[in-house]
């Protein structure tokens, strides 16, 4: 699992302007939802990954972060 969350935290930092505060505790977000999908079966590790870019978007757009 520790693969799939350094993939997509490393993706999402060569795509958004982010500091290492707000990465540590996106970090702590996604492990927990990535968590969760595993425990509801879900276990191909691109899936996982693609789920998880996907979040991380979707949380930073929610907390009203926009930089391309």
């Amino acid at each position: 699992m520790d693969d799939v969350i350094d993939r997509v935290m490393t993706t999402f930092a060569m795509m958004r302007s982010v500091d290492q505060a707000e990465l540590e505790a996106s970090r702590i977000k996604l492990t927990d939802y990535l968590d969760k999908l595993t425990a509801e079966g879900q276990h191909d590790g691109q899936r996982l990954a693609v789920q998880g870019l996907a979040y991380m978007r979707e949380l930073h757009e929610a907390s009203g972060e926009h930089r391309a």
